[in-house]
């Protein structure tokens, strides 16, 4: 049986509490209302998909307002305006002169969890030529060396806090030199990977997570099918995070769910039928950070299989598999927590289970 198509956006739904910054067709950064889908692009312009997100909090304030006096100079360090564009395409890029070594920008944030992951990233570029400067704080005086030229990058790094009150900096500790570069939006949050940017004021901005689903409608059949994920997956993560859950009523009725678990290095698969767990499996599939997967998951009346990278991985048959789904939730649990942080560029569905062969060469790399 033939490949179903329907164009994503007549079936996708999204829900999100929130306004959202995501990079647009023409390059800039810009921000999109509450529930609107976060279609995200390169700086040319190119399509990475949508960009799915969990909850988060810019824990830094006056993130782009760098003259604020919560933004602590050492001696010789100046911060003014550059009338230059920033990447969100207003003239609100600072411009931040460094005298050389130690003495940095800084912020101090209170209430942090020692113990865990946060990370610190921030848009900076060169006023002229190509410069390093050096990134550092959350875990104690670590140093981070990064070179800028004159484009945008938005650059960080992330580190188990050392305490419950750190410093994130920027400074040239590293190579010892004077500097002058421009920044925008600084942004510090707990978790392994930087997310989407959240400008703050007074307090730390948040955002909620990005719920996503795709709505059946009559492009969906009820038994046996086959659904390709393509993903660019983000450069680090933690716990389960979630790709696809088919469901009936709830998740606590019957469900079929594909995810990852961090820890063990696996994909993982969890199949419910009348409330009833009949198959929670890690199958030892691993998935590289930062990298561009495609990702199949197929099932028929007795045998779920997931395939990646060329490869198809089945858990143990025997089971009557439900043929009741009416939802489908993608990369996240429940809209709840698990979220991919990563991007979401296409889903292919078919009313089949397709051969292992054709798995293999709809998901080899």
């Amino acid at each position: 049986m033939g490949m179903r198509y329907v164009p994503l956006e007549s079936c996708l739904r999204v829900a999100r509490g929130s306004a959202k910054i995501v990079r647009q067709q023409n390059g800039v950064l810009g921000e999109i209302g509450n529930d609107e889908a976060g279609h995200d692009h390169d700086d040319l312009g190119r399509a990475r998909g949508l960009l799915i997100e969990g909850a988060a909090s810019n824990l830094l304030r006056y993130s782009t307002a760098f003259s604020n006096v919560l933004w602590e100079k050492d001696a010789g360090v100046s911060v003014s305006a550059s009338g230059l564009a920033a990447p969100d395409g207003s003239a609100g890029a600072t411009q931040l002169d460094l005298p050389g070594g130690a003495a940095g920008l800084y912020q101090r944030v209170d209430n942090l969890v020692a113990g865990e992951t946060h990370c610190f990233a921030v848009w900076a570029r060169a006023v002229s030529g190509t410069v390093d400067v050096t990134l550092g704080g959350i875990n104690g005086a670590s140093a981070h060396a990064v070179s800028l030229d004159e484009s945008w990058q938005r650059v960080g790094f992330g580190e188990v806090a050392s305490g419950t009150t750190r410093y994130p900096k920027i400074n040239t500790s590293v190579s010892g030199m004077a500097a002058s570069i421009l920044i925008w939006n600084a942004q510090l949050e707990t978790g392994p990977v930087s997310t989407s940017d959240m400008i703050s004021n007074g307090v730390p901005a948040t955002r909620a997570i990005d719920d996503v689903r795709l709505d059946p409608g009559d492009w969906f059949q009820a038994g046996p099918g086959t659904l390709v994920f393509d993903l660019e997956l983000p450069p680090a993560w933690d716990g389960i995070w979630r790709i696809v859950q088919l469901y009936s009523t709830s998740l606590n009725d019957d469900h079929l769910d594909l995810g990852y678990d961090s820890a063990a290095d696996q994909l993982r698969v969890s199949l419910r039928k009348g409330g009833v767990p009949i198959v929670t499996q890690s199958l030892y599939g691993t998935l590289t950070p930062a990298t561009r997967r495609k990702i199949a998951i197929a099932w028929d009346d007795d045998a779920v299989a997931v395939a990646q990278n060329g490869v198809v991985l089945k858990s143990p048959g025997g089971f009557a598999m439900p043929r009741n789904f009416t939802h489908i939730g993608i990369g996240s649990y429940a809209g709840e927590s698990g979220a991919l942080n990563g991007h979401l560029r296409g889903v292919s569905y078919w009313p089949a289970r397709l051969s292992d062969d054709r798995l293999i060469a709809l998901t080899e790399t």
